[in-house]
């Protein structure tokens, strides 16, 4: 059940997410080590680029598949990829990020231009930003109500540092290049480093689950 009046600005970002998600730091790392190891498995032979969409879609696949046995949905509203809280106030989208996820001091962006889903999702959470202000000075309650919030898990794997770096933040701005490029709140979780937390090849296959979607409307 997700916790909708927890006061997170004091709080680890693991526990934030743990309380507001039911979603635990492991689960997350199992998440974001799905998305490194598709990313790395890109060969010379691949179409350019075909190491960041793998890793979307495998991302997806593992997220969805950590959060459906708890009651969690699979939703595609206009062909985007997101797993939706049981009581449809939250989604959670795998993004692609840049060089700045991750990274505290700076803010990021989405790699690739976001389309007309990620847009409604971001005019409904400035909405909310307004009528439940979020500041990193302030006490952060998240009150959500009315309608859907949707969160990004953003990824950068960091080939130069060794590292993927990621977090699980509210997109509240687009830029004109129509790249995400503000959030609050960002969960920013610990990097992992790659080679001693990836394992090439993968977790063992978990057992059938019963996958319920959204149908359109």
């Amino acid at each position: 059940m997700l916790d909708q009046d927890f006061a997170f600005s004091d709080a680890p970002p693991q526990i934030a997410v743990q309380r507001l998600f039911e979603l635990s730091e492991a689960e997350l790392r199992e998440t974001v080590n799905a998305c490194a190891r598709a990313y790395l498995s890109e060969s010379p032979l691949h179409p350019k680029g075909a190491g960041g969409s793998m890793a979307w879609m495998e991302g997806t696949k593992v997220i969805r598949s950590v959060m459906i046995p708890k009651g969690w949905k699979i939703e595609n509203p206009g062909n985007q990829p997101r797993v939706v809280s049981p009581d449809g106030k939250h989604a959670i989208t795998v993004i692609c990020g840049d060089e700045h996820t991750g990274n505290p001091t700076r803010t990021p962006m989405t790699r690739n231009k976001k389309g007309r889903q990620t847009s409604q999702g971001v005019s409904y959470n400035v909405k909310q930003t307004e009528l439940f202000p979020v500041s990193r000075e302030e006490l952060q309650r998240y009150a959500p109500h009315g309608d859907q919030t949707l969160w990004i898990l953003l990824f950068y794997v960091d080939k130069a540092a060794g590292e993927v770096r990621y977090e699980l933040s509210r997109p509240i701005n687009m830029s004109e290049t129509e790249k995400v490029d503000d959030w609050e709140p960002r969960f920013i979780m610990p990097s992992l480093k790659l080679g001693d937390n990836i394992d090439p090849q993968g977790p063992e296959p978990s057992s059938d689950i019963d996958i319920p979607v959204i149908p359109r409307s």
